[in-house]
This record gives C-alpha cells, structure tokens and sequence, in this order.
C-alpha cells in the first residue's frame, strides 16, 4: 500500500506570520511593557509623595505642639523681632506682630532674671528657633522648632497677638497676655539632595493656629 501526503496540507503547517502580524504582535507587546513600566513609575512617584507628606504632617504637628505647650504657660508675653542676639518689642501703639515671640512664666520676670522662652526666626538657616533661659548661672537650651526652610514674606508674621473676642482681629496696643496667632509658610524638598533654586522641585506647605494661655481661660 502506498501512502501520500497531501501537499498543500504540508504547506500551511510551514507558513509563518507575514509581516503585518508581526508588526502587530510587536506593538501590543511594546504597549504592554510600557503600560507596566508607567504604572512602576507611578506607583514609586506616590510612595515618594506620601513620604513627603508624612514628613510635613510630623514636622507640623512637632512644631505646632512645641508652641502650644510653651503658649499656653505664659504669664506674660512680648512679641517683636530678634536681630543679632537682640530681642526688640513692637512699639507699645502699633500691630502686635512680628517673627520672634518672648514668654515669661512669671509676672516679675525681665530678660536679664529670667525665666524665659524665646521662639524666633533666624534669617541665616530660615528655620524656627526655640531658646530659653532659666536665670543667672542656670544655663538653657537651643533648638530647632521646624525642621525644614520658613518662607514667610514681610506681610505675614509668623506671630501676631488677637483680642480677647475670638474674632481673630490682631491688636494694636501692648498687653502683657493675649491669643497668639501662628502662621508658618515653609518649603518640603522632594529629594534631600536637590538644592533650592529656580527650577528645584520643592512642596509648599501652611500652617496656621491661634493658641489660648490658660491664664485668659482662668486655668
């Protein structure tokens, strides 16, 4: 018995894809590896975000509390400016703001005596500063209060005493006790290693808050 194969049969085993199917297979695959590699690129851009995030959050949350603690212990206050080691008082008739704020726990307490505590803004690091003073041959400490670049303009204080009403309405006399008003505008890098300049890529972040002393909540 002889046996044959069909030969056309044979063929169409053989064929392989023509040119356009190739094409088409390589498109679909070039899609699909760049599809995957954007939602990578993507996935990483928002862990880095939520980073960032979670580093302003902690550094506001450290700063506002720092204050808080501090404001709301003050027998009596002073708010003004502080340049070369020198803390100068807003004149006794104009607004009650300015980037350094003096707390004294006592009534009786002068600079010179103590005890004091001082938040100012220091011009060289751009950074809050927290300072205090215990008395005469007791010695303080110093230390940062926000951990990354203030950015603050000249129309907004970071600290501005408000009248006793809850309006909000910064006052323009000298009063030994009153509600602070807290305004901090301030800078986040995204990559530690980039420098701040035109064209950095940099996160802006606000915190505002007014604090209460206890001794106007009669605690």
């Amino acid at each position: 018995m002889k046996l044959q194969c069909s030969k056309s049969r044979t063929l169409r085993g053989w064929r392989a894809f023509t040119l356009i199917e190739s094409m088409i297979v390589s498109v679909t695959l070039v899609i699909l590896i760049g599809s995957v590699i954007m939602c990578n690129l993507y996935g990483l851009a928002m862990a880095v975000r939520q980073q960032i995030w979670l580093g302003a959050s902690d550094d506001a949350a450290q700063s506002v509390s720092t204050l808080m603690v501090d404001i709301r212990s003050a027998v009596t206050m002073q708010v003004g400016s502080y340049q070369s080691s020198v803390f100068t008082q807003a004149a006794a008739t104009n607004q009650q703001s300015g980037n350094a704020l003096l707390l004294f726990t006592t009534t009786n307490a002068t600079i010179a005596a103590g005890p004091w505590t001082l938040f100012y803004y220091d011009s060289t690091s751009n950074n809050l500063v927290r300072s205090n003073f215990y008395g005469p041959g007791i010695a303080g400490d110093y230390k940062l209060v926000s951990a990354n670049p203030i950015t603050n303009d000249n129309t907004h204080f970071i600290f501005t005493e408000l009248d006793n009403s809850g309006t909000g309405t910064p006052i323009n006399n000298a009063t030994t006790l009153a509600p602070v008003s807290i305004y901090l505008s301030f800078t986040k890098l995204q990559d530690p290693q980039i420098v701040i300049e035109n064209g950095s890529v940099v996160d802006l972040y606000q915190i505002t808050a007014t604090v209460f002393p206890r001794g106007l909540l009669g605690l």
